[in-house]
Formats: structure tokens, sequence, C-alpha cells
């Protein structure tokens, strides 16, 4: 058989695949990604970047989800020479007012001027409340629809889970492997918010902002921004962790055994964990360049783009598991 006609049959086999019906529980994950990955950018492509960089670095969007405050959710969209700090001069009880090196928000979170805070400062408050209205049109309720399919993707990502732990305790049968559900198990949390809480933008806050400074203040008691510090190390340990359960039920899977199935889903994992881990320490030393911001966020992005192959190569791949197999190792490599 000619090489010529090998290579025929290779690209015939491929089409095929791509004609066969996308398996269920693929279609049911998808909203998981759509859910990590809402951003309020009106320009189409500024979302569809969004949206990879999530996929690329799983710490933003659980950063974003877990650690923002339904009511503060445009906050985090906004930069930070739109906040001024305001605090009181312990010498002449004077009211100081200074710009601030970092974002409000995470291991920087600071509070916003509220009436109930200080009746003095008459001018940050009013100009607050004024910000804070507009801020309020940019955000609202969930639709039905968008917390039906937000349902739909946990339902298939815990279904997901529950059938690999039990073909981990069944015997050996050559059937499709629900990895990407369970590649998709750090979304719930976003998942979760979005069902129960039902808050999303759908305005971009800078432009409603326009030249506006919301003013911000620090934590009265050291134990509230303590539960901010637990919160966030939480979220980073998870993101980078979480992942991995899948390498684990994917080894303990018969056949046990750190074969092709393992490595190939380790890329995506090693990749995850690598940058939730980079996203953590750039949030913990501050967005203070912005240079740096633009590159990491490109890397994220092209990264995203490069899981989402994966992830769609291993949608082909799973209609295949016997290729998973020790004995075939071969046909991958």
């Amino acid at each position: 058989m000619s090489s010529s006609t090998i290579i025929n049959r290779q690209l015939l086999d491929f089409v095929r695949n791509l004609l066969n019906p996308v398996p269920q529980y693929v279609l049911g994950s998808l909203p998981a990604i759509a859910t990590i990955g809402a951003a309020p950018m009106e320009d189409f492509f500024q979302k569809i970047m969004w949206v990879f960089r999530c996929l690329g670095c799983p710490f933003i969007g659980l950063f974003y989800t877990c650690n923002i405050p339904s009511d503060e959710t445009a906050i985090f969209w906004l930069p930070k020479r739109c906040f001024r700090g305001v605090e009181i001069d312990r010498h002449d009880n004077s009211t100081i007012i200074k710009e601030i090196p970092y974002k409000p928000v995470g291991h920087h979170a600071m509070l916003l001027i509220m009436p109930e805070f200080n009746q003095r400062f008459v001018r940050e408050l009013e100009a607050n409340a004024r910000v804070l209205q507009g801020l309020d049109e940019c955000v609202a309720n969930a639709s039905v629809l968008e917390r039906f399919s937000s349902l739909v993707a946990a339902y298939y990502i815990s279904v997901g889970i529950i059938a690999a732990i039990a073909r981990v305790f069944g015997p050996v049968v050559c059937e499709d492997w629900p990895y990407i559900p369970l590649l998709l198990a750090w979304t719930l949390p976003a998942i979760y918010r979005r069902i129960i809480h039902g808050r999303l933008l759908v305005r971009d806050p800078n432009k409603r902002l326009g030249d506006n400074i919301i003013y911000v203040r620090e934590f009265d008691h050291i134990q509230d921004k303590e539960s901010i510090h637990i919160r966030v190390v939480i979220t980073a340990i998870a993101s980078i962790t979480v992942p991995w359960t899948t390498i684990i039920l994917a080894y303990s899977t018969p056949p046990t055994g750190f074969f092709c199935r393992s490595k190939y889903i380790s890329v995506i994992c090693a990749l995850w964990s690598f940058n939730s881990f980079l996203g953590y320490i750039h949030h913990l030393v501050g967005e203070k360049n912005k240079v740096v911001d633009y590159i990491l966020g490109v890397w994220y992005s092209l990264c995203g783009l490069f899981v989402g192959f994966l992830l769609f190569l291993l949608t082909l791949l799973s209609k295949k598991p016997e290729l998973w197999y020790p004995n075939n190792l071969k046909q991958l490599l």
C-alpha cells in the first residue's frame, strides 16, 4: 500500500471523527467555560480573549468569582488610577487623600467609603454615591436561561466526577473517558455563584465611570482583612491543585498506570498550575507595571488557546478509548 493511500485513509478517518456527534458531556460542560470567562467588554474579540485568558489561568477566573462581593463586581474591572485612598492624620485629625499603588481587591482589598464610616467626608461620600449608582447600572440579574445553562454544566461536571470515581473501582471496559468534565471541575465555584447570586456585568464599567474617582479606606479590624487573605490563598491553592485530581483518577482507572491518557492530561494540568501560581504571585506583588500586565495577559490568552485545542483533541480521542490502553501506546506516540 502506497504512502499516499495511507495518508488519504488517515485523513478520511479524521474527517469521520469530526462528523461524529460530539459527546453529550462535552456539550454540557461548555457553559462552564463561558461562565468562568464572562466579561463586560463590548468588543467581541476582547470578550473571547478574556475567555481564553481564564481558560489559560484558572486563578484569574476563580479570583474574580470567589473574592469579589456581588455588590462590588464592577470594581474588579477598573484600573487602580480610578481609586483614591482616604485616611485621617493622627496628628492634626485632617483628611489625607492619596493615590493607592494597587487595585483594592484581594490581598490589597480596601473598603468603599460609606455614610456609616464618618459623616465628615461629605465630598467623598457624595462622589462615591454618584459613582456607585452609575456602576450599579452596569450590573444585572442573570436570566433564567443563563442560570439554567450553568446548572446544566454543574450537572455534567458532577456526573463526570462520580463516573470517574466509579470507574476506578470498576472492570476494564473500553468506553469513553469523562476527562473534560473532570478537568473543568475547578469552575464549579463560579457556576455556583452564577446560579445562587445570579449577578453579572452587562456594561463596561470603565466607560460608565469616566473621569470619576472612587474613594476607599483601610479596614477597621485586622480580622476582616485576614479573612480576605485566607480566601485568596485558598483560591490560589485550589486553582493550582484541583486539576491534578483528574490525573489521580486517570492513573487509578484500569488499566492502572501512568499511560498516554495520564501524560496527555498532565500537560494541561501542568500548564494550569504554572499559570495559576504565576497569576497569584502577580497579584501578590501588585499589578504595578502595565507592560508586565500586558505580557502576562497575552501569555494567558495564548495558553488558553492551546488548552482549548488540547481539549478539542481530547474530545476526538475520547471516541477511540482503545488508543489509551498500553497495548496501543505506539499509535499515539
